[in-house]
């Protein structure tokens, strides 16, 4: 490593320069610490002309390096790692000689802008908690809303212990005082993840704690008015960093400048917030959010103070408020003509979608670079062998070359996975996934871009858990098809879902489009562009399985994915998506209901001609099987070139990605799973795969049928070749016939060949 180096001499037009963290002001905020060398990417898909960034926590000096990852290696006939990794080229490095440490500060929580100055006399707040405080001990305790900095700052807050008990502490604004805390001698342990109603009303020196419109507790003010500090809901801070932050929701937070009387209190807790403004007391308020925001980043406050909250780390919103019921959201429901839907927003002490790092280099991306798969590696002093490998694609949504296939990168797909536990260390913050649970249990909806991506990785070919099968389902895939596109001389350009849900003449440009690997989470955006290019006549290879089965929303600027999946009757008691008795928060910030696209009324079998079947994840041979040729007359088997079988008509039979072609998840015909047929006409099996007794099946689906072959003329227009597996790229890599199978298939849909 060069001793000293701000920019390193550019190779090939590439430029890597350093970026300046002494720039980077972190957050007012708690912090956790991040110790080893983590990282990430900004985009994950750059053009030529743009520039890559690249954000770092880097405990020592370190080397950053961007590279081309080579194609001839994952072709070969068995895996070569080793070789793998030496076909890099080296295209730009640059060095750092100090460390370059940054933390995360997770945690949702809202903050006034226009704090009241005087201390409410009556404070009143839905809050259903889901996790109370971990550590048991007098200072340990979650805030509903506070503007409370301990130890120096303490006017007021209403909040739970770590036992349970709701409490609200009234002070004069000074240093903490323990005798001003009053705390109910009930306990919410028993009631977590249910409605409760809190308020403390404040008559002189006199406090009442009141729970569900009963006082619970009674205690003391400190003598003279609050000097007002920073009010914040679902948090207080402690010497000056938010903290005590709250897992759970809130709803219909309001503050009074007088002291509310029983009657108004018990009125309150009897409306379970169900008035869009509060029943009483409406001359008395300072300030009131009834919490129902369905999108952006403010809670309104509605008293007319002007006291709107700044939501803080992307809490989850479009969440029912008390009034209604968690079952809300079969079909057919809407809920914008629900009265009693209310609503309120969900808080949580791991909430992070963007870790807000500095860019510790920027890569300018020549105009000339090709399209494909390249990678940055960050290199520790003394640590060469335990470098960080963050992948990145060169994408070009304008074609070079007439007639290209738009190779599609499931880069939607692996920020779904890409955040569970790979070493069973879970730093919060940086856990959330599309299977994964913050810390309150619930699920996780909203997943950031802007974060590290551990299992995003570009050699990883063999996990622990599947070292029989050496299979691996995020980036492989797409390196496998590239690199033969790239050997066979078509031509071909890469894209990500991004790229194809923001892009609307994105198809067009292209004679087809390729989806490959495990393509599994789908925007309304990207749906509609595949469907209205099919119906102009364009082509479709799905060298993919599990494709388009769950609804997702994306959020171009703050580039966040937004998830919300559903457990549907009949699917098993193991499925840990919403089940039904929770489906009200179903509900997007877009507006629209996410799920599977086949109980959306948008199923992948009306576009692709399959459904998902089922997984394979035993971890053993058992887990994968060919395909049995079922059409050998067949043109796409004949034309142009003739495409060789093995004994017992099998085509797949070798893979790089698990031993034969079909596995990890497959997509078969629809009527396995008593779902009506895309409509027969056109629609060609050309092959089907059996499978052994690991497969997993759902909907009550044969779990030994594996992935189907089709080939669909749709009547609606356009052409789908559908292979219906995750493993067909790695298959693809050295499989004789299913190499020939794919040559046809584009030959008949019209892609350019050297």
């Amino acid at each position: 490593m060069p001793t000293d180096a701000r920019q390193a001499a550019p190779t090939n037009g590439w430029k890597v320069r350093l970026g300046d963290p002494r720039g980077h002001r972190a957050p007012a905020h708690r912090p956790v610490r991040i110790a080893s060398l983590m990282g990430y990417v900004d985009p994950l898909g750059v053009r030529p002309g743009e520039t890559l960034r690249v954000h770092l926590s880097a405990p020592a000096a370190h080397e950053i390096a961007v590279g081309r990852l080579g194609r001839d290696a994952l072709l070969l006939p068995e895996p070569d790692d080793a070789a793998d990794r030496v076909e890099v080229t080296w295209l730009g490095r640059a060095a750092s000689t100090s460390a370059n440490r940054h933390d995360v500060y997770p945690g949702s929580y809202g903050v006034a802008a226009n704090s009241p100055t005087e201390r409410p006399s009556t404070v009143s707040a839905w809050v259903r908690v889901w996790h109370l405080p971990a550590t048991v001990e007098t200072s340990s305790w979650a805030a509903v809303v506070s503007d409370l900095d301990y130890p120096d700052r303490c006017g007021w807050a209403i909040g739970v212990d770590a036992d349970g008990h709701p409490g609200c502490y009234i002070g004069d604004g000074g240093h903490h005082d323990r005798v001003n805390w009053t705390f109910a001698g009930s306990s919410l342990l028993g009631r977590l993840g249910e409605w409760v109603h809190l308020a403390f009303t404040v008559d002189g020196e006199r406090v009442q704690l009141w729970v569900d419109g009963t006082v619970a507790a009674e205690g003391s003010a400190a003598v003279g008015a609050s000097t007002g500090g920073t009010l914040r809901v679902a948090a207080a801070a402690q010497s000056g960093l938010v903290d005590h932050l709250l897992d759970g929701d809130v709803s219909s937070v309001a503050l009074f400048s007088r002291t509310l009387t029983r009657h108004e209190v018990v009125t309150l807790t009897e409306d379970r917030a169900m008035s869009p403004t509060v029943p009483v007391a409406t001359d008395a308020l300072l300030a009131h959010w009834p919490l129902r925001e369905r999108s952006g980043t403010t809670a309104v406050d509605v008293s007319g103070n002007d006291r709107h909250l700044t939501l803080v780390n992307t809490p989850t919103l479009n969440i029912p408020g008390p009034p209604a019921s968690r079952a809300i959201g079969r079909p057919g429901y809407d809920p914008d003509t629900d009265p009693t839907r209310g609503g309120c927003v969900r808080f949580s002490s791991d909430d992070l979608v963007d870790c807000g790092w500095p860019a510790a280099a920027e890569i300018v991306v020549p105009q000339d670079a090709d399209s494909g798969t390249y990678h940055v590696r960050v290199t520790l002093v003394g640590a060469d062998d335990d470098p960080l490998e963050l992948p990145f694609v060169v994408v070009r949504p304008q074609p070079r070359r007439p007639r290209s296939v738009a190779l599609l990168y499931a880069t939607f797909t692996w920020a779904a996975y890409a955040r569970r536990s790979v070493d069973g260390i879970n730093l919060p913050g940086l856990m959330s996934s599309a299977y994964t649970r913050n810390i309150s249990g619930r699920l996780f909806f909203n997943l950031g871009l802007r974060m590290p991506l551990p299992r995003v990785q570009p050699f990883v070919h063999r996990s622990h858990l599947r070292d029989a099968t050496v299979h691996q389902h995020l980036v492989r895939p797409e390196r496998h098809a590239e690199s033969w596109l790239a050997r066979e001389g078509y031509a071909y350009e890469c894209v990500t879902d991004a790229e194809l849900d923001a892009d609307p003449g994105l198809l067009e440009r292209f004679a087809a489009l390729m989806i490959v690997g495990h393509n599994e989470y789908w925007t309304q955006d990207m749906r509609d562009k595949v469907e209205a290019y099919l119906r102009g006549g364009g082509n479709v290879v799905c060298l993919s399985g599990n494709t388009a089965f769950w609804r997702v929303s994306y959020d171009r600027q703050t580039k966040v994915i937004e998830t919300r999946k559903t457990t549907h009757p009949g699917e098993g008691t193991g499925v840990a998506w919403l089940p039904p008795d929770e489906w009200g928060e179903r509900w997007h910030t877009d507006g629209r209901p996410g799920g599977k696209w086949s109980h959306l009324g948008q199923p992948p079998s009306e576009l692709l001609g399959l459904e998902t079947l089922g997984w394979i994840d035993s971890g053993d041979r058992t887990a994968f099987a060919p395909f049995t040729v079922t059409a050998p007359d067949h043109f796409l088997f004949h034309e142009p070139q003739l495409v060789p079988t093995e004994p017992g008509n099998l085509i797949g039979t070798r893979s790089h990605d698990g031993p034969a072609v079909s596995g990890y998840e497959v997509d078969g015909l629809p009527e396995v799973q008593g779902m009506p047929t895309p409509g027969p006409d056109g629609l060609t099996v050309l092959a089907h795969a059996d499978h052994g007794p690991r497969f997993v099946a759902h909907w009550g689906a044969d779990p030994g049928h594996g992935a189907d072959l089709i080939y669909w003329e749709r009547r609606t227009g356009g052409r789908v070749f559908n292979a219906g597996s995750t493993n067909y790229p790695g298959a693809l890599a050295i499989d004789a016939g299913l190499q020939a199978l794919t040559r046809n298939v584009l030959h008949h849909m019209g892609v350019s060949r050297q």
